[in-house]
């Protein structure tokens, strides 16, 4: 059984790829008007500029994570010239945010992952009407579902990781393998213990095309646009399809690794890597009191350490914190 403690390496990370898929199906799914709702968030910290990824969940607001729009003090503090914006790669063309508002718990946790806070809202000083905004999903449980992620980090293929800089929208799919708090099935038969890891959390793992052993966890079959997460995709969106729509269920919030040697590369979504996403369904309340977005329809391991990354990356290499 491995027990899984998840160390804390660094603050800030659109998806790598498969070996054997054309970089063209990912950027295409990003591309179908279900995702036009996910845009890009870019902000300055003094003399450093960043760059995430965020989803529009009505015309003037948008939900991200909270290390995003948390600052220099998890609060928001020390964050200036912050838009959001809707082309295909990142051009610095967008609208303004008025505020940026971390979740209460995220700044009281400082920056606590484990802990399923991570998430975030900004408020637009005026609102978009040139797309539809996300479908949120309270009710669904996705753990067993296809999951599809959709962000602007940095990309690459799997055998070697993230490679390229972020800016470019593309989407994935992956399992949704587990919560925080379960105990899942490597590739290898280990068990996996997720034990002390809030069950807000959505776990996936990045599966290896033809050596099954290298799974993390859930089902070692890759789907056909397997995925994983990469630097500045945090607060992109995570959506599942219920009763013939898609909806969001959840925000991305960091990369993580098994410990060495079943790991040897560390948190840079490579095959065998995963991801966690908080899932939108213990917020509700939040997001809505918040936002004033109307209520949705009722229809609608080794002891030791993972090697963490949370996901928002600087452009131009920096790791933000």
């Amino acid at each position: 059984l491995i027990c899984v403690s998840l160390g804390f390496l660094a603050a800030g990370r659109a998806g790598v790829i498969r070996d054997d898929v054309a970089d063209s199906f990912y950027t295409n799914l990003a591309a179908q008007s279900v995702y036009d709702s996910v845009g890009f968030l870019t902000w300055n910290e003094g003399t450093s500029d960043y760059i995430a990824s965020g989803t529009l969940i009505s015309p003037e607001w948008v939900l991200t994570a909270g290390h995003v729009v948390g600052g220099t003090n998890d609060s928001g503090a020390g964050i200036s010239g912050m838009i959001f914006g809707l082309s295909s790669s990142y051009d610095g063309m967008g609208v303004s945010a008025l505020e940026w508002i971390p979740y209460t718990s995220w700044s009281s946790s400082g920056g606590n992952l484990w802990s399923g806070v991570d998430l975030g809202l900004v408020r637009l000083s005026q609102p978009i009407t040139s797309v539809t905004p996300a479908q949120i999903d309270f009710r669904t449980s996705p753990v067993g579902l296809l999951g599809t992620n959709v962000g602007y980090g940095r990309s690459g293929v799997g055998t070697g990781g993230m490679t390229t800089a972020a800016g470019t929208k593309r989407a994935g799919q992956n399992m949704i393998d587990a919560r925080g708090g379960m105990v899942t099935t490597m590739g290898s038969g280990t068990l996996l213990d997720l034990d002390g890891i809030s069950p807000t959390v959505l776990f996936q793992d990045f599966d290896h095309p033809t050596d099954l052993v290298a799974s993390s966890m859930g089902s070692a079959i890759p789907v056909a646009q397997e995925y994983l997460i990469g630097s500045g995709d945090s607060g992109g969106g995570l959506f599942i399809e219920v009763g013939g729509a898609t909806k969001l269920v959840g925000v991305h919030s960091f990369l993580a690794s098994l410990p060495y040697p079943l790991d040897t590369t560390g948190a840079n979504a490579d095959y065998g890597d995963l991801a966690g996403s908080v899932s939108v369904q213990s917020f509700e309340n939040w997001i809505l009191t918040t936002t004033g977005v109307p209520e949705p329809s009722a229809g609608g391991l080794l002891l030791g350490a993972f090697t963490l990354w949370v996901l928002t990356k600087k452009r131009g290499g920096r790791i933000l914190g």
